[in-house]
C-alpha cells in the first residue's frame, strides 16, 4: 500500500489539513545537494541544489508544487476545464496541461508571441500532445480578451465556468507551494543534510515562486534571505508584486487558521536583482549562456536560457564575490528534468498547431 504524502503546511497548522484543498502530484522533499566542483571554480566553500527539476517523473520543475494547491482547488471547484496563460513555449502551461490531464481535466492555454528557443518548439509539441488546447493571442490585451470570451464559451457549452488561472500559476493557492518548499528546506537543514542558507536565489517572472519563498522563510523561523533574479518585465516582476502575492496567501491562511502568525513582509525586506534580464523575456543572455554552461559541465545541471541559467548567472556573481564565498548559499533548480521525448515523438508535427504558432518551427 503506498503511503500518502501530507504537506508540512499541514503538520505545522493542522486545522488546515481539512480547510485548504491538496493533491498529489509531485515527489517531495526533493534533494538538496552540495555543488562541490562549481564551488571550487569560484573559490566558494557551501554552494547548494534544491533539485526541484525533479519534482515529478510526469513532468517536473517549480510548476508542480503550485499545481498541487492550484487543482486541489480546482477539484473542490468540480471544475472540467482550466484556462491559463503563458509565452509560447510556457512551462506553466505545459504543466498545467500534463498534470490536469492526470485528473481529467482539459486545459486551454492562451499563449502570448516570445523569441525562439529549441524548448518553444519541444512544449508546444508536448502540450498538444497532452491534450492541451492553444490559443495564441497577439499581447496581453488580448489575452485578457480571449479569457472573457473562453469564460462565455464554457458557460454555453458546458453549463459552467471554466477555472481562471493566472500566468505561472502564481494565485494566492499557487504561492502556498513555495511556502511548503520553504517548510521542506527547513527541515532539511533540522536534518543536517545541509546549513542554513545565507541566501537562496529563484527567478522572478510571475513572482509567486518567490513569494512562497519569501513567506515561508518567514513561517519555517529561516532566517535566510531569499533573493529574486528578474527574468520578465519590471513592471510586473518587482518586490511590490513579490510583497503582494506573498501577502495574498498568508491571509489566505489566515483565512483558514487564525493561528497562523502575522509575519513582515514589507517591500523593502524584498530584494530584487533586475540586471540580468537582458534584452527581455526569453532572450538569452551572454552571462546566462557562460552559467548554463559551467554548471553542465561542473555539476551536470541542465538550465534553460529564460529562467535559471540567467538566475545562475547572478549565483555565481554572488558565490563568488569575496564577501560570500564561505557563506552558505542555495540555488532553487526550477527547471523541468523529466524527459519528454515519447511525448513529443507522439505528436504528428507542428502543423497540428494553429497556424500563429507554426512559425517557431521555421528554420
Amino acid at each position: 500500500m503506498s503511503i500518502i504524502r501530507r504537506p508540512l503546511l499541514f503538520e505545522r497548522f493542522p486545522r488546515l489539513r481539512h480547510r485548504l484543498p491538496w493533491l498529489e502530484l509531485g515527489s517531495f522533499p526533493t534533494p538538496v545537494e552540495p555543488m562541490t566542483r562549481l564551488g571550487n571554480a569560484l573559490g566558494a566553500t557551501q554552494l547548494f541544489v534544491k533539485r526541484d527539476d525533479l519534482s515529478s517523473r510526469r513532468y517536473g520543475g517549480n510548476k508542480v508544487r503550485k499545481l498541487e494547491f492550484v487543482l486541489g482547488h480546482v477539484a473542490q471547484r468540480r471544475s472540467n476545464t482550466v484556462v491559463t496563460v503563458g509565452a509560447a513555449g510556457s512551462n506553466h502551461v505545459l504543466a498545467t496541461a500534463l498534470h490536469g490531464a492526470d485528473q481529467g481535466l482539459k486545459t486551454i492555454g492562451i499563449v502570448v508571441p516570445q523569441p525562439p528557443h529549441g524548448y518553444v518548439r519541444r512544449n508546444l509539441l508536448a502540450g498538444w500532445a497532452a491534450g492541451c488546447r492553444f490559443e495564441p493571442v497577439a499581447g496581453s490585451v488580448d489575452a485578457i480578451r480571449r479569457f472573457a470570451q473562453l469564460w462565455t464559451e464554457s458557460l454555453r457549452t458546458e453549463g459552467r465556468p471554466p477555472y481562471v488561472l493566472w500566468a505561472g500559476g502564481s494565485t494566492a493557492r499557487g504561492v502556498l507551494g513555495y511556502v511548503e518548499a520553504a517548510l521542506e528546506i527547513g527541515a532539511q537543514v533540522e536534518a543536517g543534510l545541509m546549513p542554513e542558507p545565507e541566501v537562496i536565489f529563484v527567478p522572478v517572472g510571475s513572482a509567486g515562486t518567490m513569494a512562497g519563498l519569501v513567506l515561508g522563510c518567514r513561517l519555517a523561523g529561516l532566517a535566510s534571505e531569499t533573493v529574486g533574479v528578474r527574468v520578465y518585465e519590471r513592471t510586473m516582476a518587482n518586490a511590490w508584486a513579490v510583497a503582494w502575492l506573498a501577502r495574498r496567501a498568508l491571509a489566505l491562511l489566515r483565512s483558514l487558521d487564525r493561528s497562523i502568525p502575522r509575519v513582515s513582509l514589507s517591500v523593502p525586506s524584498i530584494r530584487v536583482l533586475h540586471d540580468y534580464c537582458g534584452r527581455g523575456y526569453a532572450h538569452s543572455t551572454a552571462a546566462g549562456t557562460v552559467a548554463m554552461e559551467r554548471v553542465r559541465d561542473l555539476e551536470g545541471l541542465d538550465l534553460e536560457p529564460t529562467y535559471s541559467a540567467k538566475t545562475m548567472a547572478a549565483f555565481t556573481d554572488c558565490v563568488g564575490s569575496a564577501s560570500q564565498r564561505r557563506r552558505p548559499a542555495l540555488f532553487i533548480h526550477t527547471y523541468n528534468s523529466a524527459p519528454l521525448d515519447a511525448l513529443v515523438a507522439s505528436c504528428p508535427g507542428p502543423e497540428v498547431l494553429p497556424g500563429a504558432l507554426q512559425g517557431y518551427f521555421d528554420d
